[in-house]
């Protein structure tokens, strides 16, 4: 082969595995998801993903090198966003792929599905019952406000304890957070369906609702 064209593709294939690289890690995995639903400072990525702010930092500087989030300030934080709309896309065919193609994830997925007072509906049953639903969306308020599916009303998951009685009894209720990655929605269903509310966990996020359901 022309030495030319093998420079042409090395460099090529150099550059992309830029990205590989910024997808090499479970914790960078972790934040490019989290990133999929709001912008977010280094302190509240590293609260949400458990690690350190300084690993948090170092992770970041990684996902920024690969060209896969940017950051900008405001006062004196640092913001971090996905650096374009496709990462978003990519995040989640990574997941789907992973689901399709890794035993290992379906199986603690249904391990998850299955514990005591957690009730699963998927997107399909949704389509049928949501109009006549109670929506409850648990994520974060900057979440909920950077995009949440019309009718859900948004309390926090760490505050639902302490808001039960805002609730119906007498409607069903489908609680969604972050997406199939995300084990809240579970943890939701389970503290309401203790306290006798009849609760769903919808395993997707608002993205995924987006894509399949036409308010």
């Amino acid at each position: 082969m022309n030495s030319d064209a093998v420079k042409y593709k090395s460099q090529l294939y150099a550059e992309l595995a830029r990205v590989g690289k910024g997808l090499s890690s479970d914790k960078r995995l972790e934040i490019l998801d989290l990133l999929t639903q709001a912008p977010k400072t280094v302190e509240h990525i590293a609260k949400e993903t458990g690690i350190s702010v300084a690993n948090t930092s170092r992770h970041l500087q990684i996902l920024k090198d690969s060209r896969l989030v940017k950051m900008t300030r405001d006062g004196n934080h640092i913001i971090y966003n996905l650096s374009a709309p496709q990462i978003t896309s990519l995040v989640r065919l990574l997941i789907t792929v992973g689901e399709n193609e890794l035993s290992e994830m379906r199986a603690i997925q249904v391990t998850a599905d299955n514990q005591k007072n957690v009730k699963t509906i998927s997107l399909e049953q949704v389509r049928q019952t949501y109009r006549h639903s109670y929506i409850l969306d648990i994520r974060p308020r900057d979440e909920y406000a950077a995009g949440h599916i019309k009718t859900a009303t948004n309390i926090p998951l760490e505050e639902l304890t302490d808001n039960l009685d805002k609730l119906p009894k007498q409607q069903q209720i489908i609680v969604y957070c972050r997406g199939r990655l995300c084990p809240n929605a579970n943890i939701a269903s389970q503290i309401l369906n203790e306290n006798g509310y009849n609760a769903f966990s919808l395993n997707y996020s608002y993205y995924d609702w987006q894509d399949d359901i036409k308010e």
